[in-house]
């Protein structure tokens, strides 16, 4: 049997960081400091894999601050958790590495995990950026 485990580069690889478009509702700190967050974030590189039924995440390339990192993991494990009766029962399965790759890419796509992990990261920075500005929110 083929164990899942699946490399991801920057989560699905969604744009390098979050839209620059002002946002009336941040503070012009926040803002900068949500750009600063994005590009530290689009460096950084991790992993999933399936153990004990539960998605879990690696970083493999650190961007050098644990919060950064976070996002990156919890963008990856909240967007493919909802996946994970799929990823079993495709575990299950007696398919060849390149099949198994194939059918897993398809489960991804139709998940819309790309645009679910890049909608948590914007979440994420939004919320980090907040929080290191005193704002909180």
């Amino acid at each position: 049997m083929i164990g899942i485990a699946f490399l991801t580069l920057s989560a699905a690889a969604p744009p390098p960081f979050p839209s620059l478009a002002p946002s009336p509702t941040l503070e012009p700190e926040v803002e900068n400091e949500i750009v600063v967050i994005g590009r530290q974030l689009r460096d950084w590189r991790g992993s999933w894999k399936l153990k004990d039924g539960a998605v879990v995440c690696k970083t493999r390339k650190s961007t050098g601050d644990k919060d950064i990192d976070a996002i990156g993991c919890d963008a990856m494990t909240s967007c493919m958790t909802p996946l994970v009766p799929e990823f079993v029962a495709l575990e299950q399965m007696d398919l060849s590495r390149r099949e198994m790759g194939n059918r897993l890419n398809a489960v991804l796509e139709q998940g819309n995990v790309g645009q679910c992990t890049f909608s948590r990261r914007e979440e994420g920075i939004e919320a980090l950026a907040a929080a290191r500005r005193g704002d909180g929110s």
